[in-house]
Parts: structure tokens; C-alpha cells; sequence
């Protein structure tokens, strides 16, 4: 049976929005039907993917202000098990663009770990989302699988709607690959025995136009088997972000190598957004 997706308006679906979300989170993450009918009435954006009367997946977006301008914060996006790594977010992605757009949104951010390449290859790679701003411990410390032991540093993604980069994407134009030979990386690596790469030494005086930032392919892996280099991961990448962001810098794509274990982000000065 095909997925099908659609805006989630009427209460009842909001209500099995709960249990979904328990299912895809815990108990605790759930948002109580009372604020989800509230910010459902007013500027709210709430969809449901569904196999059949089943809903499996959904996202979660509210309206905010970012220096007096309005635009839509995606919060949550999550699918049950069975249905993860099918592509399914990147559809469900596309129709919240189509949604907040006949909104009025020309805009809409969300946040997410830089070292989770999987997140980085969809909202970068595949949806044309761009970085300019690095969240220190931006949550706190969480105790969840996903986060334990290290402080919950994000990128803030930016979608720009009606932009020329992300309306390629969604034609599914072949999206323009840039050679990275010259382009220097601002942080080497070494591979360690057991295949994962631990970072040496960084550069923080780098002027180019493009930049090469590496990170672990596999993180939550390296996490397991050695937690002192996945901090030093934290740190060294938290300081790099920081200072190129601060010189103008932006995120605008992600390489990927089968030759090496690491993901390399692209960034760029004085890139054209539009």
C-alpha cells in the first residue's frame, strides 16, 4: 500500500498524533492535545503521513520571529521504525514547503547536530538548506541514546523557500558538483585502528572562498566505541563553525567519499542564497 501525506487539522487526528509521537519518542516527549489544537488554530503546521488509515510519521512546525521577521520553526519530524530510511522525510519536507508557502512563509528553520551526517546529507544535499549559525548546548543536557555524555551543539538550518538552490532540488535537477581538489580543509584527521577517524589539527586563519570541514561518517558509532574522541569531535568542530561563521561563512553542501570514513561540509563566502 503507497504512503500518503496530508495536513492534520481536525482533532482526532491530532489526538493520535499523541500516541504516535510516544511511539516514536517516549511518553514524555508527547505534546498535550490542548497546545496542539491551540497552535493548530492559530499559524500551526502539523502533517501526517499515513499507510492506509495508519498515521506512521509526522511533522511538527509553529510560526516565529527571527529579528522581527516571521517564518515557520520545524520542531518535530519522526516516523515509526519500519518506515525510517524509505524517503519518506524528504517527502514529507517538500509538502511542508508546499504548505508554508500558501501560508505565506518565504522561510522556515529548524535545528540539527552537525556530526549526524544522515541529517546534514537531507537538509543540505537533498532539500538545498544552507547554515550560518552554530547553537552551543543549545538543549541542555539530554539523557536520550542520541545525546548522552556530550552538550547538544546544532546547526540552525535555513530553507529558503522561493530560492533558486532549493527550487532545483525539488525539480530534482542533478545539483551543481563542485570539484573539491584545491579546496583546502580546515581540519585533518587520523584513522585509528579500529577504522574510525579522530581529528589532529585544525586551521583557523584559512581565507579561500571554499572550505573543507570534515566530520565523522558515522558518529553514534564512534560515540560506542570511543567517547573521548566523539567529545573532541564536539569541541574542535564547535570551535571551527564558530570562527568561519563569524567570517562570513556559510554551510551550502555536504561530500560524501566511500574512500574515507568522514563527510565533508562545503563552506562558502560571499555564496549567492537566492
Amino acid at each position: 500500500m503507497s504512503i500518503t501525506f496530508r495536513k492534520l487539522t481536525e482533532k482526532h487526528e491530532l489526538h493520535d498524533l499523541e500516541r504516535l509521537e510516544a511511539a516514536v519518542w517516549s511518553k514524555d516527549s508527547v505534546i498535550p492535545l490542548h497546545m496542539t489544537l491551540t497552535v493548530s488554530k492559530f499559524g500551526g503546521l502539523f502533517l501526517g503521513a499515513f499507510d492506509g488509515d495508519e498515521m506512521i510519521g509526522f511533522l511538527y512546525s509553529f510560526p516565529g520571529f527571527t529579528d522581527g521577521k516571521p517564518h515557520l520553526c520545524s520542531h518535530m519530524l519522526g516516523f515509526l521504525p519500519a518506515y525510517r530510511k524509505r524517503g519518506l522525510g524528504v517527502q514529507m519536507k517538500w509538502l511542508q514547503r508546499e504548505e508554508a508557502l500558501r501560508m505565506g512563509h518565504t522561510r522556515i528553520t529548524w535545528t540539527y547536530d552537525p556530526l549526524e551526517t544522515v541529517n546534514a546529507t537531507l537538509n543540505i544535499a537533498k532539500l538545498g538548506g544552507i547554515v550560518r549559525q552554530y547553537l552551543p548546548n543549545c538543549y541542555g543536557e539530554l539523557n536520550d541514546d542520541m545525546n548522552k555524555g556530550l552538550p547538544t551543539d546544532r546547526f540552525l538550518v535555513e530553507w529558503l523557500l522561493t530560492s533558486r538552490r532549493v527550487a532545483e532540488r525539488h525539480a530534482n535537477q542533478q545539483r551543481r558538483q563542485i570539484p573539491t581538489d584545491g579546496i583546502p580543509r580546515v581540519l585533518t584527521c587520523k584513522i585509528g585502528p579500529d577504522g574510525h577517524p579522530r581529528p589532529a589539527a585544525h586551521r583557523l586563519n584559512a581565507g579561500e572562498e571554499m572550505l573543507l570541514l570534515p566530520v565523522p561518517a558515522h558518529f553514534q558509532h564512534l560515540k560506542k566505541a570511543d567517547m573521548g574522541a566523539a567529545a573532541a569531535w564536539r569541541t574542535v568542530t564547535r570551535e571551527l563553525f564558530l570562527h568561519y561563521f563569524a567570517c562570513g561563512y556559510a554551510v551550502v553542501d555536504v561530500m560524501r567519499s566511500d574512500a574515507e570514513p568522514l563527510v565533508c561540509y562545503l563552506l562558502q563566502k560571499g555564496a549567492d542564497l537566492s
